[in-house]
């Protein structure tokens, strides 16, 4: 136990575990798990809803595999867990399984009586060195259920959360440990009210597109503590309008992304007024790519061709919409005064970046989810820069840099928050206590030093505070 301004001593005696297979992490799974490069990206998206060993430990064989990924397909959203399955709010189109898929996953568990594995379970080194100078803290969301899926900062130090299961926005007091929680507005009745991104504006005021209820934001007013809603206009806010993310210029517009249309809206709070943006040009069907096939290479947008997907967004100091073509695997660049689309493809094919943050010299840091590494593109060179983390199979989902130029970035299938040194090359690991927490997004808290970074774990209903001690 550890009293207020006081420090403690333990020590652990450790014994060798019998159940390695519990205590590995996604991207260890799939370093153990053998396969081709095909086979293993699309086990790889298994991982973003819930653990490998849930495949590993499962007894389906090839008659009875169909089944299970059909459900996968067509019952269960991206933010459906084991004990939350989710079903979408609209019948998905049936595809057909796909056999070889069948035949892998059937040679890779415990089917047919078997009680362990044909393959070596594999581990990564246990940190050392330098990845150990670092405080980590995690706090506990004591509402059941909750799923944290974005983070935002503000001038008091507190933590602002969205909810990827419910219809909350919360505020943690990292001093206290609590957290208070405000029900969003229903919108549309009989969809589902859960949220994706967040963000703080000028005033410290949270905003948080709303998914399945419309092309829409809702704002908490923090003094009064009342919501007010922005929506996109009526020609472009139909039944099936899906907004699940967005940005806030330094302007005050407020930007959101409609993932079916392929449209970008400017909403202006004050006269709530907007405007409709292409997301892409129409010549730019070159670049669609198979990056946005989540769930064993079919999708209820998309089917089996591919397609863009626009995915995380920022604004930059122009007031132009940086973002990331998760399913084109390019950055996109929008001009908001012509309307002119350029895309950037990143170096790396079929990389999907995911989502970014613009720095204060502009420049634009993106996770790259499938490639496993963290991004940046220079507007003013052009030019986008990769680097990979040393560890494998890390599907980093965002990034942002401090304001010494490191940038940091979470892993969805690593239980690692990763700081780059963009000049060195090197790298920091710092290992998470939770397992399986499955990071989403990551921030930076440049108002502290050293500075204080912020990743919400959303399978495990926690936040983390990482605190670097050099």
């Amino acid at each position: 136990e550890i009293g207020s301004n006081k420090t403690a001593h333990a020590d652990i005696k450790l014994v060798k575990t019998k159940d390695l297979a519990s205590q590995l992490t996604g991207a260890e799974w799939m370093m153990s798990i053998p396969g081709s490069e095909k086979q293993k990206r699309a086990l790889f998206r298994c991982d973003q809803c819930h653990s490998l060993d849930v495949v590993a430990k499962s007894t389906y064989d090839a008659e009875s595999w169909p089944s299970a990924l059909t459900r996968m397909q067509l019952f269960w959203l991206g933010n459906s867990t084991i004990t939350h399955p989710v079903s979408p709010p609209r019948p998905a189109k049936e595809y057909p399984v796909d056999p070889e898929l069948v035949k892998y996953l059937s040679s890779i568990n415990l089917n047919g009586g078997k009680t362990t594995w044909a393959y070596e379970l594999k581990t990564f080194p246990r940190p050392r060195g330098p990845d150990t100078k670092v405080i980590i803290t995690e706090y506990e969301l004591r509402r059941a259920g909750s799923m944290p899926h974005d983070v935002s900062i503000d001038r008091d130090g507190k933590v602002w959360y969205s909810d990827f299961l419910n219809p909350y926005i919360g505020r943690l007091d990292p001093g206290t440990g609590e957290a208070k929680e405000w029900t969003l507005p229903l919108l549309r009745p009989g969809l589902p009210q859960w949220s994706l991104a967040l963000e703080l504006d000028k005033q410290g005021n949270p905003w948080i597109p709303r998914f399945y209820q419309g092309c829409a934001a809702t704002m908490l007013d923090v003094k009064n503590e009342e919501f007010h809603s922005l929506s996109a206009p009526a020609e472009y806010n139909g039944d099936r309008a899906d907004c699940s993310q967005g940005s806030l210029g330094a302007n005050g517009m407020v930007w959101l992304r409609d993932s079916r249309r392929d449209k970008l809206y400017e909403l202006d709070p004050k006269t709530g007024e907007g405007r409709a943006f292409d997301a892409y040009p129409p010549d730019s069907s070159k670049y669609s790519g198979p990056s946005r096939l989540f769930y064993f290479g079919v999708d209820e947008k998309f089917g089996a061709g591919g397609a863009h997907d626009t995915y995380g967004m920022a604004v930059d100091s122009q007031g132009d919409p940086i973002y990331c073509d998760m399913g084109g695997s390019t950055i996109a660049l929008l001009d908001h005064t012509t309307g002119k689309v350029t895309l950037y493809p990143t170096p790396t094919p079929d990389s999907a970046p995911r989502r970014g943050e613009i720095d204060p010299a502009g420049r634009f840091w993106f996770g790259e989810w499938v490639a496993s590494q963290l991004g940046m593109f220079d507007p003013q060179t052009k030019e986008i820069k990769e680097w990979r983390p040393p560890t494998p199979w890390s599907g980093l989902y965002r990034a942002t840099a401090d304001k010494n130029g490191d940038a940091w970035a979470g892993g969805m299938s690593t239980d690692y928050v990763y700081r780059l040194n963009p000049k060195t090359g090197e790298w920091r690991e710092y290992l998470l206590p939770t397992l399986g927490g499955e990071i989403r997004d990551i921030k930076v808290d440049d108002s502290r030093t050293p500075e204080t970074v912020w990743v919400p774990l959303v399978h495990a209903g926690k936040i983390a505070k990482i605190e670097p001690l050099e």
